[in-house]
């Protein structure tokens, strides 16, 4: 399994960003309101990127600094990275999403809503963004070093 490249989640942002601006758009034109953030999305992206961050120092522990105990297997570690690869994808499209939301929002400052929405919005995505490198630390955690020639030769 290769690593996911930093280029791979910025193009998903960035392609992300106008499909969330053109929903908004379409919200707005058609209801005369822009799409509503949940409060409840940015603290939930928070707190997920948080427990990626604390699952990349367990996995770290486990494999790089030989900390073996009972509550890390392998496939803990492999489903861990899968955790991670899906979050890579999802936080980057949805970090784009609500820049496009923003940018919509900004249109509509003067108003409390476009404030409000523009707010909302940016919050989200600063948390999409967090939530993003936290997944990719846990999927550079779960990679496992190279052997050295001394420790391969002992076996």
């Amino acid at each position: 399994m290769h690593k996911t490249r930093i280029a791979t989640l910025v193009w998903t942002g960035l392609l992300a960003g106008p499909a969330g601006w053109l929903i908004a758009r379409i919200v707005h034109e058609s209801t005369g309101l822009l799409p509503p953030v949940p409060l409840i999305l940015p603290l939930f992206l928070v707190i997920f990127a948080a427990l990626m961050f604390a699952g990349a120092r367990m996995v770290q522990g486990w494999i790089h600094h030989r900390r073996h105990d009972r509550h890390m297997s392998p496939l803990r570690i492999a489903r861990a990275l899968a955790v991670a690869k899906a979050a890579e994808l999802f936080g980057a499209a949805l970090a784009g999403g609500y820049v496009g939301l923003a940018v919509v929002a900004l249109d509509h400052f003067a108003a409390p809503m476009g404030r409000e929405g523009m707010l909302m919005s940016a919050l989200t995505a600063g948390a999409a963004v967090l939530a993003t490198v936290a997944a990719v630390v846990l999927e550079r955690s779960c990679l496992v070093p190279p052997e050295d020639e001394e420790e391969r030769a002992g076996r």
